[in-house]
């Protein structure tokens, strides 16, 4: 039995973001190994019928010394797994990952899912990843972007050469457990919903003055905030600080959710005012619930959303040109509402099926094989 091992710098990411995946290489009889710190979700990826083993890292971090030590520790259970191909996740796995595998002749297929907040900043941390990228990615067998725009940055930019390079819609979306079918409908306040990591990078703090500046004379509109806080990023939001926010007028942090689906069914729109993303996952979930959605027009978000057709755009890192789009989504009728959420499902079914995700991973797999591999 052939080996794939999938690495990323959470079980959270694996479970939630490439089940499918990972079932459908049970399915073609591949041992599925996967590489992660370990979390609630370690045990969750065992159950799908894949093995797991801890992988120690920084997350963090950024003393590139010190990180060495996980490209040693990948190298040693790549000599020892042998797979086939080690697919990577998230920037660390991706650099480290890909050093590993060169070190042990393993094939690396890195997904590159938005360029992250070291590139959203500038200075040494943003200089140092460049570097980092440049350094590993042309040593990867294959390496996938989330939308056109990272293509083209990774591109010009020379971190990736662009015959290794492909485009993904994301991780893809489950057709079948987000439909428009779940939603129910109740004479209550209008609700906004935000799912993600509580990041300051996610617009969390413009996204929470535009809410109370239209909630200024009374509750008019509820924000739910649904996911982890306190995760291991230099722009967390603490779990403190969310409390407080959760005793502002309309306000509620959720925690996170295994059930994200009967969340956004209570939601009448999903809001993501981030400052850059890949292929925001929340974003397609809402398309494919029929729900609308408001977004910053930046790469990531703007490749899912035309302003105006399955939601409104506004400005990163403005409470105002947030403000004066949620006013906008609250002032327009229900069936203009209605319509943007159907264009949202009609988008996500053409383009944005997670089969469209495992068909890649396979497809690489099958190349390889070609070779002999």
């Amino acid at each position: 039995m052939k080996t794939v091992t999938l690495s990323s710098n959470t079980s959270w990411y694996l479970y939630n973001f490439r089940a499918s995946t990972i079932r459908a290489l049970l399915g073609r009889g591949f041992r599925v190994v996967c590489l992660s710190p370990e979390d609630e979700y370690s045990a969750k990826l065992v159950e799908i019928g894949c093995e797991w083993i801890a992988l120690p890292m920084d997350n963090k971090g950024s003393n590139v010394a010190h990180d060495a030590g996980l490209v040693m520790r990948l190298a040693m259970h790549y000599r020892a797994l042998k797979p086939v191909a080690a697919f990577h996740f998230t920037i660390k796995n991706n650099v480290y990952g890909t050093w590993a595998a060169t070190l042990s002749g393993i094939p690396a297929v890195n997904n590159v899912s938005g360029l992250g907040t070291a590139f959203i900043h500038k200075g040494l941390v943003s200089a140092m990843v460049r570097l980092l990228y440049r350094l590993s990615q042309p040593l990867a067998h294959r390496v996938f972007c989330q939308n056109e725009e990272d293509f083209q940055l990774l591109s010009a930019t020379r971190l990736v050469p662009p015959e290794r390079l492909g485009v993904l819609p994301g991780s893809g979306v489950d057709l079948q457990r987000f439909r428009p079918g779940l939603r129910r409908a109740s004479p209550r306040v209008f609700r906004f919903l935000y799912a993600g990591r509580m990041l300051a990078d996610k617009g969390l703090h413009e996204l929470l003055e535009a809410v109370l500046a239209i909630n200024t004379d009374g509750v008019r509109c509820e924000l739910w905030l649904c996911g982890f806080a306190g995760v291991e990023n230099v722009s967390a939001i603490s779990r403190e600080l969310l409390e407080a926010w959760s005793t502002r007028p309309g306000v509620r942090w959720l925690g996170p959710s295994d059930r994200i689906e009967e969340v956004y069914s209570q939601a009448d729109c999903v809001v993501l005012p981030s400052y850059r993303e890949g292929m925001p996952r929340s974003l397609l979930e809402a398309g494919a619930m029929g729900l609308p959605v408001v977004a910053t027009n930046v790469p990531g978000c703007r490749n899912i959303v035309a302003d105006g057709h399955n939601g409104l755009l506004c400005e990163a890192k403005s409470a105002e040109s947030l403000r004066n789009a949620l006013e906008a989504m609250l002032a327009l009728s229900p069936e203009e509402r209605s319509r943007m959420g159907a264009a949202g499902r009609r988008q996500v079914e053409q383009a944005y099926d997670e089969q469209l995700v495992v068909k890649a991973a396979l497809d690489v797999l099958d190349g390889l094989r070609g070779r002999g591999t």
